[in-house]
């Protein structure tokens, strides 16, 4: 009867072009009941200390009701804990989300800074330590760990208007797809969420209204421009992009790695593009350097790069140790000239 049941549901489900994901595996043997194998291991030191100390209590002569709770306190605690489960994922114990999990919480670092120059690793407060990315280098992510890595944009598909020969043959499509990338070690797909950019829209609408001569439509522009900066600024107005991204570890011969996954870029980029949906197909772009930075740049702090756009890059490359916006340097530049203009040696 069970049987019959699950065979309808995962036909149901492929029917319905969905997947049933697995609860959390738990991979613990256990004793009896709820006691595992571990639980026991993790209380047994515990239990010799307090036998221990019933012990030297009884020994010397101090062996009562509150010698032997005290005794016996460390166990009990380190088994209830051990007993204790989470609400939800009832393979992960009281003692490990809520004593060991928030330690280690509590005492990671907070701290980090972005640095320009070479990557000193003993700095611990790089974050380029933390994040394993040194540089960008010939359009890849150099890594910590002798890798570089490739980043591709990839555009999408809507499947949720198409009717079910077009989901079956999208579907077979990318079937395909991965079944024929037996070039590739490593491949991830990857959805990342970043600020809108209209940048380019603000600069057509300008380039438009350039020679325009009525002061009411240049109020409106400028009225406009302002609209859409402040929808730029908006941390709620989002896009998604999807990304393919490989990599290949470097070794001894960095011209080799280069090479090999300039290769494997260029079969990648063929693969996706030959992939067919129905009237529609798939578009990808190898990032380059300033890209990839920009996307490093989002991922590791969103909220800021919602509120400095475009100017990512020029931080990036900027190598002095302050950096100012383009209004307040010109407004600098003119304070010195000025002092030089006026000062009397």
């Amino acid at each position: 009867m069970l049987k019959n049941l699950a065979l309808e549901r995962k036909e149901q489900l492929r029917n319905e072009l969905k997947v049933q994901l697995p609860v959390p595996i738990d991979s613990k043997r256990y004793l009896i009941g709820k006691i595992a194998f571990i639980d026991v291991g993790i209380a047994l030191p515990f239990l010799l200390l307090s036998s221990l100390l019933v012990y030297l209590f009884y020994a010397g002569g101090l062996l009562n009701k509150y010698t032997f709770i005290f005794s016996t306190l460390p166990t009990v605690a380190i088994v209830t804990f051990q007993l204790m489960k989470h609400p939800v994922r009832k393979e992960i114990s009281f003692l490990n989300y809520r004593i060991l999990w928030k330690y280690h919480y509590n005492q990671r670092q907070k701290e980090f800074f972005y640095r320009k120059g070479a990557l000193n690793m003993a700095d611990k407060k790089d974050a380029r330590r933390k994040i394993g990315i040194k540089s960008t280098f010939a359009d890849c992510y150099e890594t910590n760990d002798k890798r570089f890595v490739r980043v591709f944009e990839v555009s999408s598909v809507n499947l949720s208007l198409a009717n079910r020969p077009e989901k079956r043959s999208a579907l077979e499509s990318f079937r395909v797809f991965m079944t024929t990338i037996n070039f590739l070690k490593r491949i991830q797909f990857s959805q990342i969420a970043q600020p809108i950019n209209l940048t380019r829209h603000l600069q057509i609408v300008s380039h438009r209204q350039k020679d325009e001569n009525n002061q009411a439509k240049r109020l409106l522009n400028k009225g406009y421009r302002n609209f859409i900066e402040e929808i730029q600024k908006s941390r709620d107005l989002v896009t998604r992009k999807r990304y393919i991204i490989i990599s290949k570890d470097i070794g001894t011969d960095r011209e080799k790695a280069l090479d090999d996954i300039d290769q494997q870029s260029k079969l990648l980029m063929t693969k996706v593009e030959s992939m067919s949906f129905g009237y529609t197909s798939l578009s990808i772009k190898q990032l380059n350097n300033d890209e990839l930075t920009k996307l490093m740049y989002t991922c590791v702090d969103f909220d800021n790069a919602v509120s400095i756009g475009d100017h990512i890059i020029d931080r990036a490359n900027n190598r002095s140790n302050v950096s100012v916006g383009e209004q307040t340097a010109k407004e600098l530049i003119e304070v010195l000239q000025r002092q030089l203009r006026e000062k009397i040696n």
